[in-house]
């Protein structure tokens, strides 16, 4: 089975199948002027129309009836034909939002900050004690529900129409679920260089607190 590889955002996507490639051109995930690569091109990209993929096949509504003239004297046993009123709409994804993505992005640093907070109130955050047990709790909750209501958001956008593993992904540290939502939702890396950062002050942070 050949391997597929896809442009987005300057960058290339894959592989992937090329059924795959096809269910994301018939849901307009990339359109038919997305540059797609495989083996057998060699050296050279191909724009999606010039392939054998499946291009999605475009419809159009029927025609319009004619316009019914008010002046018409309309028979007393039958009233007039419904009209009918309505319009396909085609269904689009929707931009994926960074906004859960983010927040998970900022959990080492927001943790600094909780357990700056704990130590300046004479508590202290690394021991065996139930503070140290809280601190860990809730930062593992918050973890997974950041990244539950971030993968549900790109869901609900129509950005996995493959359903594809996403959540589960969180187990690997947000390092393994943002790297999976690059290449299931073709999402940017941001949030994971600023949980990189993040993490590497948090490491600094904590290292000065327990110093103390």
């Amino acid at each position: 089975m050949n391997e597929w590889y896809y442009e987005q955002d300057g960058t290339h996507v894959g592989p992937v199948s090329e059924a795959d490639l096809n269910v994301l051109l018939a849901n307009r995930l990339i359109d038919a002027g997305t540059r797609v690569w495989t083996s057998s091109f060699g050296q050279q990209w191909k724009h999606a129309h010039d392939t054998e993929l499946q291009m999605p096949r475009l419809t159009t509504p029927p025609p319009l009836p004619p316009p019914i003239n008010p002046m018409a004297q309309a028979s007393p046993s039958a009233g007039p034909p419904p009209v009918a009123t309505g319009q396909a709409v085609l269904a689009q994804p929707g931009a994926v939002t960074e906004k859960w993505a983010m927040w998970l992005a900022f959990v080492p640093l927001i943790l600094l900050a909780v357990e700056t907070a704990f130590v300046a109130a004479g508590f202290d955050p690394y021991g065996h004690n139930a503070q140290a047990r809280g601190i860990s709790i809730w930062t593992g909750i918050a973890t997974f529900w950041l990244a539950y209501k971030d993968a549900k958001a790109i869901n609900n956008a129509g950005r996995n129409p493959l359903r594809r593993w996403l959540l589960i992904f969180i187990v690997l540290t947000p390092i393994g679920y943002f790297i999976r939502r690059r290449y299931v939702a073709a999402a940017p890396l941001t949030p994971l260089w600023i949980w990189l950062v993040g993490f590497v002050v948090y490491v600094l942070g904590a290292g000065a607190l327990t110093a103390q």
